[in-house]
Protein backbone atom coordinates (compact mmCIF):
# COMPACT_ATOMS: atom_id res chain seq x y z
CA UNK A 1 0.00 0.00 0.00
CA UNK A 2 1.22 3.50 -1.04
CA UNK A 3 1.67 5.81 1.76
CA UNK A 4 -0.91 8.61 2.38
CA UNK A 5 -1.95 11.97 3.46
CA UNK A 6 -4.44 12.85 5.60
CA UNK A 7 -4.92 16.47 6.36
CA UNK A 8 -7.21 17.12 9.52
CA UNK A 9 -8.61 20.60 9.55
CA UNK A 10 -10.34 22.73 12.47
CA UNK A 11 -12.40 25.56 10.99
CA UNK A 12 -14.32 28.20 13.47
CA UNK A 13 -16.19 31.05 12.82
CA UNK A 14 -17.29 29.97 8.93
CA UNK A 15 -19.47 31.93 6.76
CA UNK A 16 -23.11 31.29 7.54
CA UNK A 17 -23.88 31.39 4.40
CA UNK A 18 -21.55 28.93 3.26
CA UNK A 19 -22.86 26.19 5.73
CA UNK A 20 -26.34 24.99 3.94
CA UNK A 21 -25.99 21.41 3.18
CA UNK A 22 -26.71 21.76 -0.98
CA UNK A 23 -23.88 24.35 -1.27
CA UNK A 24 -21.56 23.17 0.46
CA UNK A 25 -22.12 19.26 -1.01
CA UNK A 26 -22.39 21.18 -4.45
CA UNK A 27 -18.66 22.88 -3.50
CA UNK A 28 -17.66 19.18 -2.35
CA UNK A 29 -18.41 17.67 -5.67
CA UNK A 30 -16.54 20.50 -7.70
CA UNK A 31 -13.40 20.74 -5.78
CA UNK A 32 -12.48 16.84 -5.41
CA UNK A 33 -13.57 16.86 -9.17
CA UNK A 34 -10.53 19.63 -9.66
CA UNK A 35 -7.88 17.64 -7.18
CA UNK A 36 -8.43 14.14 -8.66
CA UNK A 37 -9.67 12.58 -5.35
CA UNK A 38 -12.35 10.48 -7.53
CA UNK A 39 -15.28 10.56 -5.98
CA UNK A 40 -17.43 7.54 -6.08
CA UNK A 41 -20.61 8.67 -3.57
CA UNK A 42 -21.22 11.06 -1.06
CA UNK A 43 -24.28 11.18 1.23
CA UNK A 44 -25.62 13.97 4.07
CA UNK A 45 -26.88 12.51 7.55
CA UNK A 46 -28.28 14.65 9.99
CA UNK A 47 -26.26 14.40 13.24
CA UNK A 48 -28.41 16.56 15.33
CA UNK A 49 -30.39 19.60 15.12
CA UNK A 50 -27.60 22.05 15.09
CA UNK A 51 -25.53 19.78 12.74
CA UNK A 52 -24.87 17.22 9.50
CA UNK A 53 -22.26 15.58 8.41
CA UNK A 54 -20.98 15.15 5.05
CA UNK A 55 -19.44 11.57 4.37
CA UNK A 56 -17.56 11.09 0.74
CA UNK A 57 -16.33 8.03 -0.58
CA UNK A 58 -13.72 8.26 -2.96
CA UNK A 59 -11.34 5.58 -5.07
CA UNK A 60 -8.28 5.64 -2.94
CA UNK A 61 -9.34 7.62 -0.34
CA UNK A 62 -12.32 10.09 1.68
CA UNK A 63 -13.53 13.50 2.87
CA UNK A 64 -15.73 13.72 5.86
CA UNK A 65 -16.90 17.01 7.03
CA UNK A 66 -18.44 17.50 10.15
CA UNK A 67 -20.92 20.59 10.77
CA UNK A 68 -22.37 22.42 13.89
CA UNK A 69 -24.58 25.97 12.52
CA UNK A 70 -24.77 27.19 15.64
CA UNK A 71 -21.26 27.63 16.52
CA UNK A 72 -19.94 28.04 12.57
CA UNK A 73 -17.40 25.17 13.22
CA UNK A 74 -16.31 22.65 10.46
CA UNK A 75 -14.41 19.91 11.12
CA UNK A 76 -12.68 18.00 7.69
CA UNK A 77 -10.88 14.75 7.00
CA UNK A 78 -8.95 14.57 3.64
CA UNK A 79 -7.45 11.64 2.74
CA UNK A 80 -6.04 9.50 -0.23
CA UNK A 81 -3.00 7.72 -1.08
CA UNK A 82 -3.33 8.08 -4.90
CA UNK A 83 -0.42 9.73 -6.58
CA UNK A 84 -2.96 12.55 -8.64
CA UNK A 85 -4.56 13.39 -5.67
CA UNK A 86 -4.30 16.25 -3.82
CA UNK A 87 -6.52 16.37 -0.46
CA UNK A 88 -4.19 19.61 1.14
CA UNK A 89 -5.46 21.42 -2.14
CA UNK A 90 -8.91 20.08 -1.91
CA UNK A 91 -8.74 21.16 1.82
CA UNK A 92 -7.35 24.30 1.63
CA UNK A 93 -10.13 24.83 -1.17
CA UNK A 94 -12.84 24.41 1.22
CA UNK A 95 -10.98 26.40 3.89
CA UNK A 96 -11.35 29.19 1.06
CA UNK A 97 -14.90 28.54 0.48
CA UNK A 98 -16.00 28.91 4.18
CA UNK A 99 -14.29 31.34 4.85
CA UNK A 100 -12.81 30.73 8.59
CA UNK A 101 -12.23 33.42 11.39
CA UNK A 102 -9.72 30.74 12.82
CA UNK A 103 -8.71 27.67 11.75
CA UNK A 104 -5.93 24.46 12.54
CA UNK A 105 -4.53 22.25 10.04
CA UNK A 106 -3.03 18.90 10.98
CA UNK A 107 -0.80 17.04 8.97
CA UNK A 108 -0.49 13.03 9.15
CA UNK A 109 1.73 10.68 6.93
CA UNK A 110 -0.07 7.41 6.75
CA UNK A 111 1.16 4.16 5.31
CA UNK A 112 4.80 3.96 6.02
CA UNK A 113 5.77 1.74 9.11
CA UNK A 114 8.79 2.51 8.82
CA UNK A 115 9.34 5.95 9.38
CA UNK A 116 8.77 6.92 13.28
CA UNK A 117 8.55 10.23 12.22
CA UNK A 118 4.87 9.41 10.06
CA UNK A 119 2.62 9.24 13.14
CA UNK A 120 3.95 12.76 14.45
CA UNK A 121 1.27 15.37 13.04
CA UNK A 122 2.33 18.29 12.18
CA UNK A 123 -0.15 21.51 13.00
CA UNK A 124 -0.76 25.12 11.64
CA UNK A 125 -2.56 27.82 12.93
CA UNK A 126 -3.90 30.74 10.93
CA UNK A 127 -6.05 33.20 12.06
CA UNK A 128 -7.92 36.42 10.15
CA UNK A 129 -6.75 40.14 10.99
CA UNK A 130 -10.27 40.66 11.97
CA UNK A 131 -10.47 37.90 14.92
CA UNK A 132 -7.03 39.64 15.99
CA UNK A 133 -7.92 42.68 15.70
CA UNK A 134 -11.17 41.56 17.94
CA UNK A 135 -8.73 40.04 20.65
CA UNK A 136 -6.42 42.51 20.93
CA UNK A 137 -9.30 45.39 21.92
CA UNK A 138 -10.71 42.74 24.30
CA UNK A 139 -7.25 42.61 25.87
CA UNK A 140 -6.69 46.86 25.54
CA UNK A 141 -9.99 47.40 26.64
CA UNK A 142 -9.10 45.38 30.05
CA UNK A 143 -6.04 46.67 30.22
CA UNK A 144 -8.20 50.00 30.80
CA UNK A 145 -10.62 48.56 33.01
CA UNK A 146 -8.11 47.58 35.61
CA UNK A 147 -8.43 49.37 38.72
CA UNK A 148 -5.76 51.37 39.77
CA UNK A 149 -4.09 50.76 43.41
CA UNK A 150 -3.63 53.58 45.64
Amino acid sequence: MKTGLLIAADLYGCADDALPQDSLKEALETFSKNNNMNLLSSRIVPEDEAGYGIYCICKEGHIILHVNHEKGFVSIDGFSYSEGADPEKLVREICGFLSPDKMKLTYVDRGDFGKKADMKPRHRNKSRKITQMRNMTKRFGKFLMKPKSL
